[in-house]
């Protein structure tokens, strides 16, 4: 398991508009801390836990990561994952 992933982004994210826009055409990703799962997960959905996550380690707003194509939200799902326990040991890993 990689210890770091940059994702490049099917449809680049934007936040804001003209001048002051800020696009997002990659995110990386890293292993989830303790404080930012637990932070995460009081998303009311597990949709929402993933969004909250990405925000916090890819350290963007989190209005950029709601608007994360499926295909890139299953991706960085899949890297995320990977950490677990299940994840480790489906990974070879453990």
């Amino acid at each position: 398991m990689e210890n770091e992933k940059i994702i490049k982004l099917r449809k680049p994210l934007t936040v804001g508009s003209g001048d002051g826009a800020i696009t997002y055409p990659e995110i990386t990703l890293r292993e989830p801390t303790a404080g930012e799962l637990e932070k995460a997960s009081r998303a009311d959905t597990s949709i929402g836990t993933m969004i909250n996550l990405v925000s916090a380690i890819a350290k963007i707003p989190r209005s950029a990561a709601e608007q994360l194509s499926q295909r890139d939200l299953g991706e960085v799902s899949a890297y995320l994952g990977g950490f677990t326990e299940a994840g480790a040991e489906a990974n070879g890993e453990t």
